[in-house]
């Protein structure tokens, strides 16, 4: 299941310690962050659930790796005014995906990596015109074109050729969620094995 959380408030603080030998009589605590009055809701259509059904080994690749789904969801953020934002990525199934950037489908018994599913952008519509998903790695220094939703980084909008984000009241993205199953001659397929992939698509305010 792909699930939605929101969060309004970002806060992050450091702690810098002087080393023992110096005998500092003072260390400094920053706390920095954002409150902002705009406040925005992320949904997804049909709750957020994927259900690729039954899957028989016998359809699975020995030797490759095999989509099993490809479905259709809508992504839409509702803003109570235009505000500019970024989406975080987090796979709930940390350590089960079989690669970096996409978001894991969970292990089977003998702690094999299922495979992985991913959010493929197909369109977005920023207040109604044409857009282009870009993505950062850097918490927002930089940013490039993106056709997926990835872990790891963040994901805004931007206006069609260029690569900055841009603030947006309310956003529109059509996905195609792929589910991907591993080589089945990586995978323990003798029992049934849950498909169990799930992720959070958390709010950033840049």
């Amino acid at each position: 299941m792909i699930k939605k959380y929101f969060a309004a408030l970002s806060a992050t603080a450091l702690i810098g310690v002087a080393p023992y030998a110096l005998a500092a009589s003072s260390t400094d605590l920053t706390v920095t962050g954002l409150i902002t009055p705009n406040a925005c809701t992320p949904s997804l259509s049909d709750g957020g659930l994927v259900d690729v059904g039954k899957v028989e080994v016998k359809d699975l690749n020995p030797t490759q790796y095999t989509v099993v789904g490809r479905q259709p969801m809508q992504l839409t953020v509702a803003c109570d005014a235009s505000t500019l934002f970024a989406l975080n990525g987090i796979d709930n199934k940390a350590g089960t995906s079989s690669s970096d950037l996409y978001f894991g489908l969970g292990l089977t018994s003998n702690n094999e990596k299922i495979g992985y599913f991913t959010p493929l952008i197909r369109s977005a519509l920023a207040d109604g015109q044409p857009a282009h998903s870009i993505r950062s790695i850097d918490n927002g220094a930089s940013w490039h074109r993106i056709y997926q939703i990835l872990k790891k980084s963040l994901t805004s909008t931007s206006v069609v050729g260029t690569l900055i984000p841009i603030a947006v009241k309310d956003l529109t993205v059509e996905l195609t969620v792929q589910t991907v199953i591993a080589r089945a001659d990586s995978l323990t397929l003798t029992d049934d094995v849950a498909i169990d992939g799930s992720a959070t698509f958390e709010m950033k305010y840049l």
